[in-house]
């Protein structure tokens, strides 16, 4: 139950991470929004790492190392920066609808690459939380999104961003199984994920913010999302610690339902509410109670 627990816990942290990210573009742009974002994630998990992890932190073997550049290569590169691209075109309720199917992705890997034999009821789960997820896409494609060129690029890179984050389940788990806390392997990969971007990056977010003048509001929130995020890497990391990528990544695939009803409450302006909506989040949560009983069979 810890990692069920843990599972909603980071799907929180995603889901209110994309409203705070979605509210940021609009005075920063995406890659600057994910920069400081991944700056402002890196500082209270460091700070955890070191007090709480500084034995296994002492313990790595340099070989550590380039598993964790991998990491912040396809966490951060491959999955964040996608993700904050996906939502500066299409919003946060379609980026993180898409985003779903990163729970397909994951139990691929995890099957085909560390030898997973999931229940089925937890393979039956996974595939409901998807399908549901996707209902929140609505009718958005039939009325015209799919034909425009912003949002078709949106579209596929929501989808890069589920497929970065699916393979991210399966090396977290295996480096929390390899080298010890999920509070180090976060750290470490946030700081490789920093470097990456940094010279993408870091010029138009020192704009930004110089632009923002005396208004930080949109500073604020692409920070927040920073913190948001934290939350929702770590705790997966301990999850992953503690059950099998196949049980953890439906679960935490749920986020969309927290980013859906942030954003009918603080951005509706932004996001519209349809019918697809409540079709979808009824669906994901069947899913996310199959896969919960599944992971005790």
């Amino acid at each position: 139950m810890d990692a069920i627990a843990l599972s909603l816990l980071s799907g929180f942290g995603f889901g209110s991470a994309a409203i705070f990210a979605r509210v940021g573009m609009q005075g920063m742009s995406p890659l600057s929004s994910t920069l400081l974002s991944l700056m402002v994630s890196f500082c209270p998990t460091l700070v955890l790492a070191l007090i709480f992890a500084f034995a296994d932190i002492k313990a790595l073997p340099p070989v550590a190392l380039l598993w964790f550049f991998l990491l912040g290569v396809i966490n951060y590169l491959g999955g964040r920066t996608c993700s904050f691209q996906a939502i500066g075109r299409i919003g946060a309720s379609r980026t993180s609808a898409v985003q779903s199917t990163a729970a397909v992705f994951a139990a691929i890997f995890a099957i085909t690459i560390t030898g997973e034999r999931p229940h089925f009821m937890v393979l039956l789960g996974t595939l409901t939380v998807v399908v549901g997820l996707t209902a929140t896409l609505g009718n958005s494609l039939r009325n015209g999104d799919g034909v425009n060129r912003g949002a078709l690029i949106g579209l596929v890179l929501a989808l890069i961003a589920a497929a970065s984050y699916g393979g991210t389940n399966v090396i977290a788990k295996e480096l929390t199984e390899e080298y010890g806390s999920p509070l180090m392997i976060s750290a470490a990969g946030l700081l490789f994920g920093i470097i990456l971007l940094a010279p993408l990056a870091g010029n138009g977010m020192v704009r930004d913010v110089q632009k923002s003048g005396g208004n930080l509001k949109f500073v604020v929130s692409a920070g927040l999302s920073g913190l948001a995020a934290a939350t929702g890497v770590i705790s997966i990391f301990f999850a992953l610690q503690r059950a099998d990528v196949t049980v953890v990544s439906p679960i935490v695939s749920a986020n969309p339902i927290v980013t859906l009803v942030l954003a009918q409450i603080f951005i509706s302006r932004m996001e519209n509410l349809t019918k697809w909506l409540f079709i979808g989040v009824g669906i994901t949560v069947a899913g996310v109670v199959v896969v919960s009983v599944g992971s005790t069979l």
